[in-house]
């Protein structure tokens, strides 16, 4: 079975820290079982609930939490932002997006087929907001990384849910993507993608297709739908300049002063950053996943914006 080539996108090894659709609850929180798993358009969704206080109902306010590209709610970053939170005695829930998997744990294993596609990323926080609401929860903050900021970023500007009151960005995706995949499989973006065209065009985009370069998986087996869905110019998931006006809640981006994935954050967004509305803090020398202790300095910035944001 073929692996992603998961370390040159994640820089070390990773350790381990500790609606759209009517929406089946199927979990019982318990003493000692932190996930929390829902039915959802035919797949078990699950995710990981950290309350500040043991044993607690889950509070009115609460943190959800949205991991990047291909990435999963046990990973180094997330797990780090949940501990960090609750050293400042926030609860979290950190989801797993299926991405067409029934359940699915760890980071996505290149030998299984793509199908999934940006905007079941929307549709699955939506699903999870849902089950929040359901819990009498009244206060959200949408905590996310990397790609999941520009599926959170989406959500916040379409969804308009009133238990959404702050969205947080962790180094979103503003990066180009044709340039990194041309950086990883050489100058055959451009053909790949018009392979894929043709096909969504003759009607097959929901039907796979073999041998296709895609993010962290060479020869991976992709419809074009799903290749199109992440790496078109014309997606709105990388359209800042039309969603980020729309979003009407207080909005914090944090910056990894030293990003190597996504270098040029800061310039992307310049313009929208006002001091109030959309607040943007730097990182300094952090990489783009705020490893060691990166990402307890960013949840510190994020839990005094938290105070301060009206």
């Amino acid at each position: 079975m073929s692996k992603p080539n998961w370390l040159k996108l994640y820089p070390r090894k990773l350790s381990s820290l500790s609606i759209a659709g009517m929406v089946l609850l199927t979990s019982a929180i318990t003493a000692d079982a932190k996930e929390v798993t829902q039915q959802f358009n035919g797949l078990m969704l699950n995710a990981n609930l950290e309350l500040a206080e043991d044993g607690a109902d889950i509070p009115d306010s609460i943190v959800l939490i949205v991991h990047g590209l291909m990435g999963h709610n046990r990973m180094e970053i997330i797990e780090a932002a949940q501990q960090a939170l609750l050293d400042n005695n926030r609860s979290s829930l950190a989801i797993n997006l299926s991405l067409g998997v029934d359940n699915r744990k760890g980071f996505f294993v290149c030998d299984t087929p793509h199908r999934h596609l940006q905007d079941n990323a929307v549709s699955e926080i939506a699903a999870w907001v849902a089950w929040l609401r359901a819990q009498n929860v009244k206060d959200i903050v949408l905590l996310s990384h990397s790609r999941g900021a520009n599926e959170s970023m989406i959500y916040a500007a379409t969804q308009l849910d009133p238990e959404i009151t702050h969205l947080v960005m962790l180094a979103p995706g503003v990066d180009d993507s044709k340039q990194h995949f041309e950086d990883r499989y050489g100058k055959t973006f451009d053909q790949t993608l018009e392979r894929m065209k043709k096909e969504q065009d003759a009607g097959r985009g929901d039907q796979l297709v073999e041998n296709v370069d895609f993010w962290s998986c060479p020869q991976a087996t992709v419809t074009p739908d799903s290749f199109i869905s992440y790496y078109s110019e014309s997606s709105r998931f990388r359209k800042f300049e039309t969603y980020i006006p729309k979003i009407r809640i207080p909005l914090l981006v944090v910056n990894a002063g030293s990003d190597e994935l996504v270098p040029n954050i800061e310039a992307k967004l310049a313009q929208f950053v006002d001091g109030e509305r959309l607040r943007l803090v730097t990182i300094e020398g952090s990489g783009h996943f705020f490893l060691d202790f990166n990402i307890e300095e960013a949840i510190e910035a994020i839990i005094e914006y938290l105070g301060e944001a009206v």
